[in-house]
């Protein structure tokens, strides 16, 4: 299913100013609204990190529509999903610090929205140091079980370790002896996959 699908009426706006704060966890005002017609409408307050992706996915977790929109002073947009199936859906808006997932249930007349079961996913934080250590951090507030892998140029693995199902998990790894090159930390937590390049 393409983009094409859902048509967008309002595109991204400036929104009045909120009296908001900007917090650390990367959203501090996110709301969905059901409308009628089975529209919807999603407000965003301004964040820390100035891209938002905003993806729509099915029951199956296949994404049906995605879009990146800078988020300076805020996101206002109204969707038109009386085009997809009846089902359920989710939401999810990601920034450089952590993803919103709004589950939404599409009927033949309307669009319910889940407020009581929004959830907030924590990327994991990877800071390359210059002595060749890189700290990692990483908010396992769901505790799933958590792994970590890096691999060279190649997609070899070099490095596996399992993290286990703690809430805060805190590493440091020392690759100061590796040679020079580009190296991938996928990071899988449940059923996601975090990935990030560090280049030595």
């Amino acid at each position: 299913m393409k983009n094409s699908k859902i048509q967008k009426t309002v595109f991204a706006i400036a929104l009045v100013v909120l009296p908001l704060m900007s917090f650390a966890d990367g959203f501090p005002f996110v709301k969905l609204t059901s409308k009628e017609n089975k529209m919807i409408t999603l407000r965003v307050g301004s964040a820390q990190s100035e891209v938002t992706n905003i993806r729509l996915k099915n029951q199956f977790g296949q994404v049906v529509y995605s879009e990146t929109v800078e988020n300076v002073n805020g996101i206002l947009k109204n969707f038109d999903l009386k085009h997809l199936e009846s089902g359920h859906y989710k939401i999810e808006l990601e920034n450089a610090l952590n993803i919103e997932v709004m589950p939404i249930t599409i009927t033949w007349d309307s669009v319910r929205v889940a407020h009581d079961q929004f959830t907030t996913v924590h990327k994991p934080f990877i800071s390359l140091k210059e002595n060749g250590t890189v700290d990692f951090n990483f908010l396992n507030l769901s505790t799933k079980s958590t792994s970590v892998m890096i691999t060279n140029e190649k997609g070899n693995v070099i490095y596996k370790e399992d993290l286990g199902t703690s809430s805060d998990i805190e590493k440091r790894y020392d690759l100061s002896s590796l040679e020079k090159g580009t190296y991938q930390m996928i990071v899988q937590s449940g059923d996601r996959n975090f990935k990030q390049s560090i280049a030595l």
